[in-house]
């Protein structure tokens, strides 16, 4: 390589007509020096000076260019020497220079080039990597270079591999303990797959991934993205998984941090579950102690994410400004899970936005308990809610157009301070969906003008629904000085549907679901009147109605035709009403009481003529 002989190229004080002697560094023997970069046209050494004469000083320069491929001193007028320049490196191909010592740019510390390279880890240390559309780019040959340099980082105990921008195919690989595959940023650095079964495996604690995207191109069946089982604390940042069978499989593991972590155009998004005995050996674990902050889900056509308890549990997770987007399967899907939290999370557009059931109803440690939703908004789609649903709360959440059915809950599902628009609606056992404000405003009823007593405030009881009642009613006298205030119990209940059957095969269980066949109706028993092949049955939690001659049965053997429809009673005041504070009125016409209507239970208010009552009611309900 040639360098050029620069101290003189510009004019110089006092060196006018200098004689310049270019020597090899370190000795008094002449180099050879050139007029061009490519060191072909040789010149004569020493040089002797240009001269120009400014204000009676002299000056001395180059007369041309000069070259030279070797560490040199210029000496000059036989008495000067300048220090050695030498010729900068521009490759150590075929050279031992681990002991050669650098120092970084604007750096102080000199350390040897072996310990300043084996700082950083970059898969192109280790051999060819090269992004699809290169020359003599393989599939094969990047995970080779891949696998070594991960084999590097795993030996030293962990620690990142550094991967250049580019869209690059590989085929399967594992991180060991420790060790994190980084890109340049989500989309800049991209790791492509089109195999079948688990592409990327974590195979120990602390491994994963950061700002990078690794894509499956066309979601080959069995495809998995990111596969681990049993492995703690798991890494995944600013990351995105796309167009896999399954974005993300983890069969047990604690403690992940999931950041900026992005899944789309799966079948299946990610699947996180407690398994002991996992597909690859029984040495799953259970799954908790995590958190997803920041990403989405979008465009996975089966599932988007599940929680399941599978064999061990699966649980105290929080997802964190988590998007549900565009999903044509189930968005989010609860199986057995407990102690999960998600917060300021969002759906859109999806068809099923949450699904929650039990894994086991029968088994305490595989049902659903200790589910908040705090914060967010869900827009559009629906919510199916069935099983033990202990402790599963909705808390501040906006609710849009969404379809909420409720089957055979065990406990009620609460909405606290939640919104829900016109076009959204509760199905199924609607009374388990219990709203409540913890700011007790009260709401206003309007206005009464004469003396027919108005409804103020209503509860359509379903059969078989018992409730508490404790109502507070405040009336004032618009444009004059009455006023009134009421304060009332009441216990009230709605008697279970009715159904009568004939030609029975063999006995109902009380406390079984009962299903028609026809109608897809399902209830719980809760009382038989049996009288041999005929009898009738008592029904609460009644979703559907029952469809005359079709055959039901109630999943353990009993069985029948319905003789007719679901019949059903009315609403009743249990008891009287109980004022619980005298009334307190300056005009004694008025009046506040409840009263059963049909299936409701309504609370009336009651004016006088030629006055306008302005009330205020507040009720609040135990069922």
């Amino acid at each position: 390589m040639a360098q050029r002989i620069a101290e003189f190229d510009t004019w110089r004080p006092g060196f006018g007509l200098a004689t310049v002697r270019v020597v090899q560094a370190g000795t008094t023997s002449l180099a050879s020096i050139y007029k061009d970069e490519a060191l072909t046209v040789e010149v004569a050494n020493p040089v002797t000076l240009l001269e120009k004469t400014e204000n009676g000083t002299s000056y001395g320069k180059f007369s041309e260019p000069l070259y030279i491929n070797e560490p040199y001193q210029l000496t000059i007028n036989s008495t000067d020497t300048t220090g050695v320049q030498r010729i900068p490196l521009t490759t150590l191909d075929g050279v031992n220079a681990s002991l050669a010592t650098v120092i970084v740019s604007d750096g102080t510390e000199a350390v040897s080039l072996a310990d300043h390279l084996g700082r950083r880890i970059d898969v192109r240390d280790f051999g060819s990597f090269l992004a699809t559309g290169e020359d003599g780019a393989s599939d094969a040959t990047n995970t080779a270079t891949l696998v070594s340099a991960i084999g590097v980082a795993g030996s030293a105990g962990g620690g990142f591999v550094e991967l250049p921008a580019g869209t690059y195919a590989v085929n399967a690989f594992t991180l060991p303990t420790g060790v994190i595959l980084r890109g340049q940023g989500r989309g800049a650095t991209t790791l492509k797959c089109t195999d079948s079964g688990n592409i990327a495996t974590i195979g120990g604690d602390r491994a994963g991934f950061s700002r990078l995207t690794i894509d499956g191109v066309s979601q080959v069946a069995l495809s998995v993205g990111i596969y681990s089982k049993a492995n703690d604390q798991i890494v995944l940042h600013d990351c995105e998984v796309k167009r896999f069978e399954t974005g993300l499989s983890v069969r047990g593991g604690f403690g992940f941090a999931l950041q900026d972590f992005y899944v789309s155009d799966c079948v299946n998004g990610v699947r996180l579950k407690g398994d002991t005995d996992a597909g690859g050996g029984a040495n799953g674990s259970a799954f908790q102690f995590g958190q997803w902050v920041g990403g989405s889900v979008s465009l996975c056509s089966a599932l988007g994410v599940e929680f399941e308890h599978v064999d061990a549990a699966c649980g105290h997770f929080t997802l964190q400004s988590v998007g549900f987007d565009t999903n044509t399967g189930t968005a989010m899907k609860v199986i057995g899970s407990r102690g999960l939290r998600l917060r300021d999370c969002w759906w859109k557009a999806n068809t099923t936005d949450l699904d929650v059931s039990d894994k086991t109803p029968d088994d305490p440690d595989a049902t659903v308990i200790d589910l908040l939703l705090e914060g967010g908004q869900i827009s559009g789609g629906a919510i199916a809610l069935a099983g033990n649903l202990e402790t599963v709360v909705f808390h501040h959440i906006e609710f849009l157009d969404v379809d909420v059915s409720l089957t055979t809950p065990q406990h009620n599902v609460l909405a606290l301070d939640c919104r829900e628009d016109d076009d959204t609606t509760i199905n199924g056992v609607s009374t388990a969906w219990e709203r409540r404000k913890s700011a007790n405003k009260g709401a206003s009823f309007g206005l009464t003008a004469g003396d027919a007593a108005t409804k103020a405030w209503a509860l359509a009881l379903e059969p078989g629904q018992h409730a508490y009642l404790e109502a507070k009613v405040i009336g004032r006298q618009r444009n004059g000085v009455n006023h009134g205030f009421y304060h009332l119990a009441a216990s009230v209940r709605r008697p279970g549907a009715a159904l009568d059957y004939d030609t029975q095969t063999s006995n109902f269980t009380v406390g079984n679901v009962l299903t028609g066949a026809t109608s897809g109706a399902t209830a719980r028993i809760v009382a038989d009147s049996d009288s041999g092949t005929t009898g009738t049955l008592t029904l609460h939690d009644l979703v559907g109605t029952f469809e005359d001659n079709e055959i039901i049965s109630d999943g353990a053997g009993g069985s029948a035709t319905a003789n007719g429809t679901t019949s059903t009673s009315d609403a009743a005041l249990v008891g009287s009403v109980t004022a619980l504070r005298a009334a307190q009125e300056t005009d004694a016409n008025w009046d506040a009481t409840l009263v059963a209507n049909g299936p409701e239970i309504e609370l009336r208010v009651t004016g006088v003529v030629d006055q306008t009552i302005e009330w205020t009611v507040d009720v609040e309900v135990v069922d």
